[in-house]
């Protein structure tokens, strides 16, 4: 009946929006209802937002706020709509531990009391890793109806399903990790369709949205009438004013007269003789006599850099 995110690292709270939006996007089932928002800022503040319905469209009024985007530990659980108040039981939250978040029914109440969620943030506290402490709450109460993602103020993620939750034939489980900002994501999740999609593309979307967040860009422009030559390895060479004054390619020579053509993935950017960056994406171009006539069936294009220095 519901999905939870969680993630760590620099601009995870607008990570874990990205990932709740594209499940939004794709998902049919127990989505698009309540949303139920905890994150623990860089300077060790709580923020919590949550809505009834409409799932992340209910959220915000505006634009989230910058706090929550760039929060270094966020988690959320979402689902249908109307779910019992407040919402913030959801998520177990403290700002000395971390964040406990997960599906089904990760507040319930567990025999000696307190809500499972509260009763692995407790653990934690008291020097439990997240997975001991979800491990421990699994074995000591394996008839309840639940999963988990906890999350320390380190970084460090535990995850579990209880036996009934593994039984399901529509839960899911993903994690992802960005070698590139050292983020990381975890998703789990049941009752959405296609469910072997949903926990993968929340996470994937997740990274995606902190890559793009946490890299530094510049433009450059291409112009028709490119010289297209030889290069060991695909380039683009740009002067001082960001025009782009070559294009490189491996295989140039043996081009024909006219072709289309594309330069691959993590294009460079070399501006004076050295590396500046990496084009964002590849544009489809079209040659002709050696020189590029096209870029993405225009004349002229501007194109996003991601800039070295942010990797």
């Amino acid at each position: 009946m519901t999905i939870g995110i969680a993630a760590s690292g620099p601009w995870a709270g607008a990570g874990i929006l990205a990932g709740l939006r594209a499940v939004e996007a794709i998902g049919r089932g127990a989505i698009g209802g309540f949303v139920s928002l905890a994150v623990l800022t860089e300077d060790g503040r709580l923020l919590r937002v949550d809505t009834q319905n409409r799932g992340t469209k209910g959220l915000f009024a505006g634009a989230p706020a910058p706090d929550i985007l760039k929060a270094p530990l966020a988690a959320l659980i979402s689902s249908g709509p109307d779910r019992p108040e407040p919402l913030s039981q959801f998520v177990a939250a403290d700002i000395h531990v971390g964040l406990v978040t997960g599906h089904r029914f990760p507040q319930a109440p567990t025999r000696d009391g307190p809500p499972l969620n509260a009763a692995i943030l407790a653990a934690m506290q008291k020097g439990a890793t997240p997975q001991q402490a979800v491990n421990a709450i699994i074995a000591a109460e394996p008839g309840q109806d639940a999963g988990f993602i906890a999350l320390s103020k380190t970084g460090v993620f535990g995850i579990g399903n209880m036996p009934s939750v593994l039984r399901r034939s529509d839960q899911g489980v993903a994690e992802s990790r960005c070698a590139d900002t050292a983020a990381r994501v975890a998703a789990l999740h049941n009752a959405i369709q296609p469910h072997k999609a949903v926990g993968p593309l929340a996470c994937e979307a997740a990274l995606d949205e902190i890559r793009l967040r946490g890299t530094a860009r510049r433009t450059i422009i291409l112009r028709a009438e490119l010289l297209l030559s030889h290069g060991t390895a695909p380039e683009i060479h740009v002067n001082a004013m960001g025009n782009a004054v070559k294009v490189a390619h491996p295989g140039a020579q043996d081009l024909g007269d006219e072709v289309s053509f594309g330069l691959g993935d993590r294009v460079r950017v070399i501006q004076d003789g050295a590396l500046i960056g990496w084009l964002e994406h590849e544009p489809f171009m079209v040659a002709r006599q050696r020189k590029v006539v096209t870029f993405d069936g225009q004349a002229f294009l501007q194109v996003p850099v991601l800039l070295r220095d942010a990797q």
